[in-house]
């Protein structure tokens, strides 16, 4: 397919190609494989989401084929994306996406550690080796991505200023290498002021890995690249592995059940427990282009504390009795 080969092997992350030609060979082709691309029509497109989302086809096992709202609007931008490289490459006179409205995503709740979970999430951690324990406490308060920080190198680390700075992103492993790519976002390449303390323990890592470096000699792995979190031979942890080791984590000391990313989350969560939120303060820790990104995404956390402040009042209600008395209408 000259799409995959000219354009998203090249212009898209690795997890992007996998879960489009995956939908491509599971549920796309099978409906429209038999046709020219030039012939597929808006309609038949429609259709096709519309089944998918209804459960009007069947899999091959026989069970409805209705997927969720975020599948549904995958396969909207596989297909808004194959067909703009092909309306590009005058391979179709029209693009049979134009018109089509893109599909409604219902947005699930976040989860994320609050300040009341912390206690047995840092208990945890303190138990596991200083490589890992700095890689997610780094994501809870630093709210770093996994791929930024599989990607830290030393000279990201600045000791002076207490600084981290985000320059690169991996996104995957090809051929035995990591896949490096800039950040997610132009806002997200950035500079985030860390603790003191997580600072110290960014110093004794450091003294160890250098031991570590120098008992592997001609050994080592690295090459040219200093990074932060490996195996013990300098190259870079496979793209997933910090999200394998994260799930035996929460298995092991019987964590509340988040994903890996939302530790991210939980710093933006913690923030939003303060008594004096600084909105824009906020966004700049958690790299977000603008504030009200950040406020469409966390709106719900300071909602609810909202209420929790609120229900402080609760002890100053009237009683049943004063509520009776006052409401008597008075007569003339």
């Amino acid at each position: 397919m000259e799409w995959h080969d000219r354009y998203a092997t090249k212009e898209l992350s690795p997890t992007v190609v996998k879960n489009y030609m995956s939908s491509l060979r599971n549920h796309k082709l099978p409906v429209f494989g038999p046709k020219r691309i030039g012939d597929i029509k808006t309609i038949q497109i429609i259709r096709f989401l519309d089944d998918k989302s209804t459960g009007e086809t069947e899999r091959k096992d026989g069970q409805p084929d209705n997927l969720s709202d975020d599948t549904i609007r995958k396969f909207y931008d596989a297909l808004c994306n194959i067909f703009a490289r092909a309306y590009e490459w005058k391979i179709i006179k029209d693009n049979p996406m134009d018109g089509i409205k893109k599909p409604s995503v219902q947005r699930i709740e976040m989860q994320y550690y609050s300040s009341d979970d912390l206690g047995d999430v840092i208990e945890a951690l303190n138990k596991e080796p200083l490589m890992w324990r700095i890689y997610y406490l780094g994501a809870h308060f630093g709210g770093f991505r996994r791929g930024e920080l599989t990607a830290l190198e030393w000279c990201h680390i600045n000791f002076d200023t207490n600084e981290i700075q985000v320059v690169n992103n991996i996104v995957g492993t090809q051929k035995g290498k990591p896949i490096i790519k800039d950040p997610k976002t132009k806002s997200s390449k950035a500079s985030v002021v860390m603790p003191e303390w997580y600072m110290q323990l960014l110093k004794n890592y450091h003294k160890q890995w250098k031991i570590e470096k120098m008992k592997m000699m001609e050994f080592w792995e690295g090459e040219d690249h200093e990074y932060l979190f490996h195996h013990g031979t300098g190259k870079a942890l496979y793209f997933t592995t910090p999200t394998t080791k994260w799930k035996r984590i929460i298995k092991k000391y019987n964590l509340k059940i988040i994903r890996l990313h939302d530790l991210r989350h939980s710093m933006v969560a913690l923030l939003m427990e303060e008594d004096d939120v600084n909105l824009p303060a906020i966004q700049r820790r958690a790299r977000h282009s603008s504030s009200k990104i950040t406020s469409d995404i966390y709106g719900h956390i300071s909602k609810k504390r909202a209420k929790q402040t609120a229900s402080q009042f609760d002890k100053y209600a009237p009683s049943d009795k004063f509520v009776n008395k006052s409401s008597t209408t008075r007569k003339i």
